[in-house]
C-alpha cells in the first residue's frame, strides 16, 4: 500500500523579463507587446527579435519562463519554459500571478499600462498567451499567435469570453508545428466570433524580421 502524499507549498521564486521602450518620444502613450518566447528559449534572446520594433510606439516586454532546465549537459547548456503535463493547471494558475505581478511592476514605471496590452506568443508561448487573454485578468486588446495551434482547453472556454482581435503567423514550411494547426484555430476562432487576421510567410520555426514588422502594422492598427 502506497502511503507517501505529495503535499503542496507554495513559494517565492525569482523571475527575470526584459524591457524594450521605444527609440522616440510620442504624444499618445506605448502600447504595451508581452512577448511570451518559446521552450527552451531564454528572455534576452527572444527580445533581439523585436529590435525593429523601438522605432515604433510599442513597449516589448520580454518575461522569462519560470522553469530551468538543462538542454544539453556538455557544454552545459539552460534553457526556460512555461509548464509540462506535470501539474499543469497549478502552473497556468502560477503563470496568471507571474504576469499581474510584472504588469504591476511595470505601471509602477509606465502609466495606464493597462489600456493598451497585446500578447504574443510564440511556440510552447502561445498557449500561455492564450490562457492569460481569457483568464480575464487584464483586458487585452490583441493576441499574435506564432507558429503554434489553439490549446484545447483555451478552444473549450470561448464561448464566455470577451472577445479579442486574433492575428495568426505561421510559416507555410514550419517543420515543427505544421501550418495546418494555423487553419485549425482560424476556424474555430471564427466559429466563437473572433476577428482573425492571417500572416503567412516561409523560413521555418522562426519569426523573421520582415513579420515583426508586419506584426507591428498590425498592433499599430489595431
Amino acid at each position: 500500500m502506497d502511503d507517501i502524499v505529495v503535499r503542496q507549498l507554495a513559494i517565492e521564486s525569482t523571475a527575470y523579463y526584459c524591457v524594450q521602450p521605444p527609440l522616440a518620444s510620442y504624444d499618445s502613450r506605448p502600447k504595451t507587446l508581452l512577448a511570451l518566447h518559446g521552450f527552451g528559449q531564454k528572455c534576452k534572446g527572444f527580445m533581439r527579435n523585436f529590435a525593429r520594433l523601438r522605432d515604433r510606439n510599442i513597449l516589448v516586454v520580454a518575461p522569462q519562463g519560470p522553469h530551468q532546465f538543462y538542454m544539453q549537459l556538455e557544454p552545459k547548456k539552460v534553457g526556460f519554459n512555461w509548464l509540462t503535463i506535470y501539474e499543469k493547471e497549478n502552473s497556468i494558475r502560477d503563470f496568471a500571478g507571474y504576469m499581474n505581478r510584472l504588469l504591476d511592476a511595470l505601471a509602477s514605471e509606465y502609466e495606464h499600462i493597462y489600456d493598451n496590452v497585446y500578447l504574443l506568443g510564440f511556440s510552447q508561448g502561445v498557449s500561455m498567451a492564450y490562457r492569460f487573454a481569457v483568464s480575464g485578468n487584464v483586458p487585452v486588446r490583441g493576441l499574435v499567435a506564432c507558429c503554434a495551434d489553439l490549446p484545447p482547453d483555451v478552444a473549450d472556454r470561448l464561448t464566455g469570453v470577451t472577445r479579442f482581435p486574433v492575428l495568426l503567423a505561421h510559416a507555410e514550411d514550419d517543420p515543427v508545428i505544421p501550418v495546418s494547426k494555423a487553419a485549425e484555430a482560424e476556424a474555430v476562432l471564427h466559429a466563437n466570433n473572433f476577428a482573425v487576421d492571417r500572416l503567412r510567410y516561409t523560413g521555418g520555426h522562426v519569426i523573421p524580421e520582415d513579420v515583426v514588422l508586419r506584426i507591428g502594422d498590425w498592433i499599430e492598427a489595431a
